[in-house]
């Protein structure tokens, strides 16, 4: 999960979105993870997450918070998970800040889950220092309407734990009208498809387990 988190925290952008689905995949071989992103007109999005043998969850964005709903055999926890940072580091962490600093397109196209894609060489600083990544980025509306709700999420995501927004890699996106396709060999969308979606989805539940430290 922390690397669907660590590319959501690139992406760090308030923005209008529509509605519809995203398949996101990140890392390869036995770290890969699949991830379904579904997001709303009214600026809900909901981030599912694989099942595993606790269970399975969500991160759900809604009233500016993001919440994280845990079904663990039939009992159902939910988490604010900026009072799980605030219990976690109290000062926040910065380890996962970043700041955006160039993206020079270098004339190639890409095709990623059906979308055309201009690929560019993008840099950012970190805590570690200057990194950089081949990206693709599309002008491409259903591209950029993920994307925004995708920044969406990342921002509110970045504000429960402490951290910047200034200056981001999304910032710069929503500025050039761009949607990300694809990251490196770390991240890219599997598919979208655009359209109405499911309002109980971004409901977010009664808990009928407390987690002691975090409570619901």
């Amino acid at each position: 999960m922390r690397g669907i988190l660590g590319m959501a925290l690139l992406l760090v952008a308030p923005s209008a979105f529509a509605s519809g689905v995203a398949t996101l995949a990140t890392g390869s071989g036995q770290n890969s993870e699949t991830m379904v992103l579904e997001y709303d007109d009214q600026g809900h999005v909901r981030m599912n997450m694989p099942k595993s043998q606790e269970g399975a969850g969500y991160m759900l964005n809604r009233d500016g918070k993001i919440w994280m709903v845990m079904n663990m055999q039939g009992q159902v926890m939910v988490m604010d998970m900026a009072r799980m940072a605030a219990m976690a580091a109290p000062t926040g962490d910065d380890a996962m800040q970043q700041e955006f600093i160039s993206a020079k397109p270098t004339g190639d196209q890409e095709m990623v889950a059906g979308f055309k894609g201009e690929v560019y060489d993008l840099k950012w600083k970190d805590k570690k220092g200057v990194q950089s990544a081949r990206v693709v980025l599309s002008r491409d509306p259903v591209v950029v309407e993920y994307s925004n709700a995708w920044m969406q999420f990342a921002e509110n995501m970045a504000k429960s734990m402490g951290q910047k927004t200034q200056n981001s890699i999304g910032d710069y996106l929503k500025g050039k009208g761009l949607g990300m396709l694809r990251m490196g060999d770390d991240f890219k969308v599997v598919s979208i498809e655009p359209g109405k979606v499911n309002a109980r989805d971004f409901v977010l539940p009664k808990a009928t387990m407390q987690m002691p430290m975090f409570g619901g």
